[in-house]
């Protein structure tokens, strides 16, 4: 599967004489950011659309409209952690979430909150959506790393077949401000385009850094770690064929077989129009579990 997304910084409150924690995030701890006002409500198992509101931020606050629980704590904890916004891992978590009870799969929840001074759209979903969590749902989690099976990018036998970009060539994008605009009529670096034209689907990406590539890349749920050894930043056009759908923000689905030895084709399309393979191998992987999680307790 194939995926982009990234993000948060949790706050603890410490008193001064306390030594410091870390959050879940693996920040050091201070004091939380958090709503001035928010109303939590559980939306009915089968709320029709038109009776859901629409989900918007503004800088004041947002507006989420029967959002599932366990996407609320995603975007939270790992999308939007850090306050601000990672545009290749915008849209799709990239951290499993162990621990959850059966009941959170189905719990949908529409959020209104407000803050007293303006905040950037990451913000309010990353670390005050962590404190509203922990307030209304008792959420705790902690985080650990393991050793698990990954893929391994690194360059095929013979020539390679990627273009490094000149510097200037293309414009940072901040997604942290940009979650409800459409960007400019500009090239962005780093943005992947993911399109699918029939049985066609196509990638391109502007001024993308083979590591920043690798995170698109997840090939049946499994990381993959950039080992090419390139720097810089390269123009990435890519097309292979698949009878499955193409995400808009990622490349899951994608018609990858689980083993990348075999002629799937994204992982022949890798290897001969940009001169790169995929081999399988071991690596560390972060993990988010949940310790406690309780139903919602409403205004």
């Amino acid at each position: 599967m194939l995926k982009v997304i990234a993000i948060t910084t949790a706050f603890l409150a410490l008193s001064s004489s306390a030594t410091p924690q870390v959050s879940a995030s693996g920040s050091s701890a201070s004091p939380k950011a958090k709503f001035d006002v928010a109303s939590v409500r559980e939306c009915l198992p089968n709320q029709p659309k038109a009776q859901v509101p629409p989900s918007r931020t503004f800088p004041g606050g947002l507006s989420l409209g029967c959002w599932n629980l366990k996407t609320l704590i995603q975007m939270a904890y790992d999308v939007f952690a850090s306050g601000k916004a990672d545009i290749l891992n915008a849209g799709t978590p990239s951290i499993p979430v162990e621990g959850l009870p059966d009941w959170v799969a189905s719990a949908r929840y529409s959020i209104e909150a407000k803050t007293d001074s303006p905040q950037n759209a990451a913000m309010m979903r990353g670390p005050l959506m962590q404190e509203l969590l922990e307030e209304r749902f008792g959420l705790r989690v902690h985080r650990e790393q393991r050793e698990v099976p990954v893929y391994l990018l690194t360059v095929a036998k013979g020539s390679l077949k990627l273009h490094q970009i000149q510097d200037g060539t293309c414009v940072p994008y901040d997604f942290s401000e940009a979650l409800n605009m459409k960007p400019a009529d500009q090239t962005f670096c780093a943005l992947p385009a993911i399109t699918r034209g029939g049985p066609l689907t196509r990638l391109d990406a502007h001024g993308i850094t083979l590591g920043a590539f690798s995170k698109i890349l997840h090939l049946d749920g499994r990381p993959v770690m950039d080992k090419t050894g390139l720097e810089g930043a390269f123009d990435i056009h890519l097309e292979w064929g698949s009878d499955a759908p193409a995400p808009s923000a990622n490349l899951a689905a994608a018609g990858v077989a689980n083993d990348p030895s075999t002629n799937a084709p994204l992982i022949v399309a890798l290897r001969e129009q940009l001169g790169l393979q995929l081999s399988s191998g071991r690596g560390i992987s972060e993990f988010l579990v949940v310790d406690h999680i309780e139903r919602a307790r409403e205004n």
